[in-house]
């Protein structure tokens, strides 16, 4: 697994389990300006094709840092007249002050070194009274219900400070907003569960996590084997229960 919690193939399978939620983090945009409305961090493109659709009258930029991220986005929005793409780390934007009339960006700052300066930064470009949307993950939500809760703790205290740079940041994002003197914030948690072990290896890579965790000593090799035993028990015995919460804030400038 590389430094990043993330590749092409986990945003499109997590992508399914979380349309409800994506679906939802559209909302403000069916009304909000026409105009400019970007999607930073758009990873594989769905999000910016779905915007493409509900939004004809809008021009939909898609922006990531990953090339191969981009030539995936490019392929799920082909055809659509009224999308582009742009190769961009998040900070700086290659856009005019107040130019832009929407920014949406999912699970993205959790993985920034300084995410305030990136928030400041869609404040620049976002026009006045127009929407951010913001969903995140926090990681720090993540339980399991097999007890070992001092293990499970320590995982935890891996994931989010270690495996996701900023895996606290859906708890700080109405601050961050608030600091920023964004209007009308607003939070939505919505609890995603799940029921079996093949499914947190699927949607988390949780195991992946567990061993990294004992290979860099956050854990002991033997609570590693430890915690999947008991994982691996609760799911045969049909009683697997793994939940995470999301958040989706939102606010106009």
């Amino acid at each position: 697994m590389s430094d990043k919690h993330y590749d092409s193939s986990y945003l499109e399978s997590t992508g399914q389990i979380l349309k409800g939620i994506k679906e939802s983090s559209y909302s403000l945009f069916k009304t909000s300006p026409a105009g400019l409305i970007l999607d930073l961090g758009c990873g594989t493109g769905s999000d910016v094709a779905r915007l493409a659709e509900l939004r004809p009258d809008a021009k939909i930029v898609g922006i990531d840092h990953d090339p191969s991220m981009l030539k995936r986005a490019r392929q799920s929005a082909a055809g659509k007249e009224n999308v582009d793409f742009v190769l961009s780390e998040a900070y700086p934007l290659a856009f005019e002050t107040e130019s832009v009339t929407g920014v949406r960006t999912e699970r993205m700052i959790q993985h920034l070194d300084e995410p305030e300066k990136v928030l400041g930064e869609i404040h620049r470009v976002l026009g006045r009274d127009c929407p951010l949307v913001v969903v995140e993950t926090d990681w720090r939500s993540l339980s399991f219900y097999i007890g070992h809760t001092l293990i499970e703790k320590k995982v935890s205290d891996y994931l989010t400070e270690v495996k996701v740079k900023n895996g606290v940041s859906a708890r700080n994002l109405t601050t961050y907003l608030s600091e920023l003197q964004y209007k009308d914030i607003k939070i939505e948690l919505f609890p995603v569960i799940l029921r079996s072990l093949s499914e947190a290896n699927e949607y988390l890579w949780f195991e992946v996590i567990l061993n990294e965790a004992a290979e860099k000593g956050y854990i002991t090799h033997t609570d590693c084997d430890i915690f999947r035993e008991s994982l691996k028990k609760a799911d045969h015995n049909a009683c697997f229960l793994c939940s995470i919460n999301l958040v989706i804030v939102s606010a106009y400038k």
